[in-house]
């Protein structure tokens, strides 16, 4: 077997010359602009500066948690880039006073943490103009709980006493752990709240400890409860404007008249009612000063706008410019029924775009004015105060750059039901007539359908109607910009005749993101998705899984080592005429050594060697991903702070990989591709620049063409080229037939090589 040569580039985003003049000039405004108040504060005349603060013997707890407890502050650098060259730093001041009061708060910190022994010294010394301080910390021995006793419970009824010793198990303070003085308090609160949760709503608890004289390092904690009587919820009085009657807002509360008076039932009505988007502030009072056993409640609520209309614009690498609009009905036809109307268009000036640095470079009709409109409307009470029904139409137009432009309209009808705060379930209908614009191989590859007349019945509009599940589950802590919490989101998807759908299929997928902060100001984010669809037999068209239903990955807000949709399964096509017939010399091999000079019966037969002019000319071709009936991706992302509350950094790793076949799946084909980027959180939202680089090694990717026919003839079919004759290419014209031309490497195959470079560019966090 001849051995097959790499190529020495391949397809990629190129970062040229004019980006880097492009990341200079950003780099010089940031420093012509730089605020002139820190620059000033390190001209202040006489002031010692900070430069350093140690923690010496500090191994109980980590340092980030000891610098905010004192007040001191040491050097610090709010531009990271700049501060390798010595600017741009935020001096700390350093003030003796201050520094002797540091050392009584670390010695009050360790105290209230159980380590009543801890010694606390101060050491400084001068290095040029600068201070450094080092604290020396003898953390000693703690006093740790030895026995934890709740009393009172004897004037519950059993269950209860049962629920309360079980919830001992999951308090803040447990047996064994340090006398944290923070932890007894959070405890008794704890206590507390669950006393009055089962209806003990004048509940109180009194937390005390004892550290006997001849063991001094072992504390009982008891903490005394006084549960008094259960108290019960009266009718609520409800005050101030609303557009909905009392009776409905009454159907939104967690409780009724005569119910257990419970804190958490208080705070879920309130979180419903304003979440109802009705009221501009609602307030939920129980009134527990009163002694007998009815617990008056007053709800005071002020109205809202009923409208709400909002308009944006956004722009990114891969949708270009694009804007959205959304008009809000929050009382549509009263019983606060929600009808919402969104208009969505991107790109927008894709033509002058595409000749920026980053910016997708597909032609039409993928460049073509594209978006969707959306009617949806939601009853907020469906039989049940945690239901709520949703229906809505829509008509959209959307582009996968170089895989297929669809469009489509139908409906949906969805039940959702609320799970508790942050969880939900829903079971949705959507049927569709949906249409495909795509090269006539996405349809060859996806269908297995590669004849003209099977081609033709494809490009005509098809009903999908599936029947969906999904389950969501989101604490995050922000919408924008999660520092902590978790994202989970599963969904699958049935679709059969029975459904009324000309495609059978199944289809689950899921998602999970968590958030969390290891260091003060540091973010770490991670992602993982994965997906499987499969074809049913025997029902529908019999030809597969419909392309949009199957996964894409690789972009902006996927592994961002690739383009838009570009990682996975893909096939190289190239234009027979005007790339295939003409000889292409190459400038470092002898001058009778071209590449291309096919004939027109070489191209139809499929014998057309373009091997080594894929390796050597890649950008005669054409790239097109055809997705893949399984996914599994996921990021890893640090997010760091570069200048005050607005600039942030991140560094990432991004892996991920889309299978043609769920049954070929394997992990050590996930492709790893690691970057960096900045984010400024203006008011539309974290503007976002990422530049990953894409360590995939060269593949072996499989070639497409058309065959040929004589220009002029009826029918122009390929059986017009007649052997033996040497034809011209202003004789021949492309069919809609496809052929294969075999395969080749496509990828770069130096390691460092800028056409692994991927930029991107656009608003929002990428997940």
């Amino acid at each position: 077997m001849p051995r097959k040569t790499l190529p020495r580039r391949g397809p990629g985003t190129r970062i040229g010359f004019s980006a880097v003049l492009w990341l200079a000039a950003f780099l010089i405004a940031a420093l012509v602009l730089w605020p002139a108040s820190v620059r000033a504060q390190a001209r202040v005349a006489g002031a010692t500066e900070l430069r350093d603060i140690e923690f010496e013997g500090a191994d109980v707890f980590p340092e980030e948690l000891l610098r905010a407890a004192i007040h001191s502050t040491e050097t610090s650098c709010r531009f990271i880039v700049v501060c390798w060259f010595g600017i741009g730093r935020v001096p700390g001041r350093s003030d003796p006073i201050e520094l002797r009061a540091d050392v009584i708060r670390l010695r009050v910190f360790y105290y209230e943490r159980g380590y009543r022994e801890a010694r606390v010294t101060l050491d400084s010394s001068r290095v040029d103009d600068a201070m450094r301080v080092r604290f020396h910390i003898e953390e000693g021995t703690p006093v740790r709980v030895a026995s934890i006793e709740l009393g009172g419970l004897d004037e519950l009824d059993a269950a209860d006493g049962r629920a309360m010793l079980r919830a001992l198990a999951s308090l803040p303070l447990r047996v064994g752990d340090p006398l944290n003085l923070l932890a007894l308090e959070a405890t008794r609160d704890s206590i507390r709240s669950r006393l009055q949760n089962l209806g003990y709503g004048r509940a109180e608890v009194f937390a005390g400890y004892l550290i006997p004289r001849d063991s001094p390092y072992v504390a009982r904690v008891t903490y005394d409860a006084t549960p008094g009587s259960r108290v019960y919820f009266s009718e609520p009085e409800i005050t101030g404007t609303s557009p909905v009657s009392p009776r409905f807002i009454r159907r939104f509360l967690s409780f009724e008249d005569g119910d257990p008076f419970s804190p958490e039932a208080v705070l879920n009505s309130q979180r419903t009612l304003y979440n109802l988007e009705l009221f501009r502030a609602v307030e939920v009072r129980p009134d527990l000063s009163r002694s007998d056993s009815i617990v008056p409640v007053v709800i005071r609520l002020d109205r809202g706008d009923a409208h709400r209309f909002r308009a944006g614009l956004g722009l990114s690498t891969a949708e270009f410019l694009n804007a959205e609009g959304r008009w809000v009905a929050r009382n549509f036809l009263g019983g606060a029924r929600r009808l919402e109307v969104r208009a969505r268009a991107y790109n927008i000036l894709a033509g002058e775009l595409q000749s920026l640095p980053g910016f997708e470079t597909s032609g039409e009709p993928y460049t073509d004015l594209s978006g969707s409109l959306t009617a949806d409307f939601t009853q907020p009470w469906f039989f049940d105060r945690q239901n709520s029904l949703g229906a809505g139409v829509f008509i959209e137009r959307r582009s996968l750059p170089d895989i297929f432009v669809r469009t489509a309209r139908g409906a949906y009808v969805s039940l959702t039901r609320s799970l508790g705060t942050a969880t939900s379930a829903a079971v949705a209908y959507r049927p569709e007539i949906t249409k495909l614009d795509a090269a006539d191989l996405i349809f060859c590859v996806s269908f297995t359908a590669c004849d003209a007349e099977q081609i033709s019945v494809l490009r005509e509009p098809h009903r999908l109607a599936p029947l969906a599940l999904s389950f969501g589950y989101d604490n995050s802590n922000s919408l924008f910009a999660p520092t902590r919490g978790n994202v989970l989101r599963l969904e699958t998807e049935y679709a059969a005749p029975a459904t009324g759908s000309e495609f059978s299929y199944t289809r689950v997928s899921g998602e999970w993101a968590r958030y969390g902060e290891p260091f003060r100001g540091l973010v770490l984010a991670t992602r993982v998705r994965a997906g499987f669809a499969d074809a049913l037999e025997n029902g529908g068209t019999g030809l597969g899984v419909h392309p949009q239903k199957r996964f894409f990955a690789g972009g902006s807000n996927s592994v961002r080592g690739f383009g838009q949709y570009q990682l996975g399964p893909k096939l190289l096509t190239i234009d027979p005429v005007e790339r295939l017939m003409d000889p292409i010399a190459h400038p470092d091999v002898p001058s009778d050594t071209v590449f291309g000079g096919c004939s027109a019966q070489q191209i139809n037969a499929g014998t057309c060697n373009v091997e080594r002019l894929a390796e050597e000319r890649s950008g005669l071709f054409d790239t097109r991903a055809v997705g893949g009936a399984a996914v599994l991706e996921g990021n890893v992302e640090l997010r760091f702070p570069i200048y005050g509350d607005n600039l942030r950094g991140a560094a990432f790793v991004d892996f991920g990989q889309v299978w043609s076949d769920g049954q070929y799946m394997r992990l050590k084909d996930m492709v790893y591709t690691p970057g960096f980027g900045l984010r400024y959180f203006s008011a539309i939202g974290p503007i976002r620049i990422d530049v990953a680089y894409n360590t995939q090694s060269a593949r072996q990717v499989s070639i497409l063409t058309t065959k040929v026919c004589v220009r002029g003839s009826e029918p122009c079919t390929p059986d017009t080229v007649l052997d033996g004759v040497q034809y011209t290419k202003d004789q021949l014209a492309n069919t809609r037939e496809l052929v294969s031309l075999g395969s080749a490497y496509w990828g770069p195959q130096d390691f460092w090589n800028w056409d692994r470079v991927q930029f991107h560019f656009s608003i929002g966090q990428a997940f």
